[in-house]
């Protein structure tokens, strides 16, 4: 099974910057030595204190080579109340850059990895929630939860240059316009949350944050537009979105916590890229005329469903209140294990040479996400054993801060890196 899904994936991680050495003094270690196919760099983002860290495997753990102060970055600006908030990321197809949204400064930046500067910073509006590189990398996605709008950023890669030049409105896209009474309108606005590349060409965008206004939209990524629009009764997604790496299916979570008006949710959905329909739990087959959500939804095992990332063969799924989840075999999509996590789990990301799973854990403070379902207890990245199961390490590079909060991981490959090990070619 293809490791890497880095410019389709929603659920994110970290960021470092431009060239400095930063906080720590490190440096960037490892610059001078031979790097393997399978050495890699693991990026995590502290939303709470707006810093990125940045460890590397060493030995048997893992060692903190570098950190980033967002305030320090020349044209990133902090809301009314000094936040930042770097909250997911995503790379280029062969990881040379990495772009991270900001919900709170409403701005989308972009990385050169390799030297860790800052190249690129847009307005892309308040909420900026996920940026995704388009498979071809000449372009951004962003979905931005403030505005309700769908924002495009062309990516001129050769000569570092960025520059939004489209958005959609949600609400007022054709096939949602259409279908407007079927939606429950959070202030009067859709508002999508995450995306992933289907590999078939098109994107599926969630909407929410709460699992009361959520739903999905089909994009043609090229055209960039709305193509179709799936409703909330139907499909009550809201988080999590990941492209099968070599089949033409796609699979979504919706989570809410226990404290929920209506109850926990804790749900996971398959789709057919090519026909943007569910697949059936029971039958395996795509369903044919209309369903709702209680026919094509799939139990989680726990309460708020989030996170997915694929590592040797098998797909992971987390539950963030629960601090649970599930091992799935995508090629029947049956569960094949329950597994349990460090406390609050959000986003999940596996090491190129799947030993082991990270997934960034929420503080005691969470800045983000529904108090209740995200409150944490160690902020930083859980390190879990692929074959195990098992936590064997947590990083924690700010302990005993209340107000560390982590949000976004990612992993980048520093060797040679095949552009077709995601299974798309692209």
């Amino acid at each position: 099974m293809p490791r890497e899904l880095s410019r389709r994936q929603v659920l994110a991680s970290g960021a470092v910057a431009g060239g400095l050495v930063l906080g720590s003094g490190l440096g960037q270690v490892g610059a001078d030595e031979e790097r393997k196919h399978d050495a890699y760099e693991v990026w995590g983002l502290d939303q709470g204190t707006d810093t990125g860290y940045i460890y590397e495997p060493r030995d048997d753990g893992f060692e903190l080579v570098d950190e980033i102060d967002f305030h320090e970055l020349e044209g990133v600006t902090p809301n009314d109340e000094g936040a930042i908030t770097p909250h997911m990321i995503s790379f280029s197809s062969d990881y040379a850059y990495a772009a991270v949204a900001c919900t709170n400064a409403g701005q989308t930046l972009v990385f050169r990895t390799e030297d860790r500067k800052l190249v690129g910073h847009c307005p892309t509006g308040p909420g900026s929630h996920f940026a995704g590189f388009t498979p071809d990398d000449e372009a951004l996605q962003v979905d931005v939860i403030g505005e309700g709008k769908i924002v495009r950023i062309d990516a001129d890669l050769e000569n570092d240059e960025f520059t939004i030049s489209e958005e959609i409105h949600v609400k007022e896209a054709g096939p949602v316009a259409d279908r407007i009474d079927e939606f429950e309108l959070d202030e009067g606005e859709l508002r999508p949350i995450c995306h992933d590349y289907t590999g078939t060409g098109y994107s599926y965008h969630t909407f929410g944050p709460s699992v009361d206004h959520s739903g999905v939209a089909v994009v043609d990524w090229e055209r960039f537009e709305i193509t179709e629009v799936i409703a909330p009764e139907q499909v009550r997604a809201n988080c999590g979105t990941i492209a099968h790496p070599e089949e033409d299916k796609f699979y979504l979570t919706a989570g809410a916590p226990s404290n929920h008006p209506t109850g926990g949710v804790g749900e996971w959905y398959v789709f057919d890229a090519n026909e943007h329909r569910p697949i059936d739990p029971e039958t395996g087959e795509v369903v044919e005329g209309e369903y709702t959500h209680e026919d094509v939804a799939r139990d989680s095992g726990g309460y708020d469903a989030h996170g997915f990332w694929f590592a040797d063969g098998e797909l992971w799924l987390v539950n963030r209140e629960t601090s649970d989840g599930l091992v799935i075999d995508p090629e029947t999509d049956e569960v094949r294990e329950e597994i349990e996590t460090a406390k609050a789990p959000d986003i999940i990301w596996s090491s190129p040479d799947d030993e082991y799973m990270f997934a960034t854990l929420r503080g005691p403070e969470p800045v983000s996400g529904d108090p209740h379902a995200s409150e944490g207890e160690t902020p930083g990245l859980g390190v879990q054993s692929v074959e195990s199961r098992e936590t064997v390490e947590i990083l924690q590079p700010d302990e005993g801060n209340p107000e560390s909060d982590f949000h976004a991981v990612g992993v980048r490959p520093l060797g040679d890196h095949d552009d077709d090990e995601d299974g798309f070619g692209a």
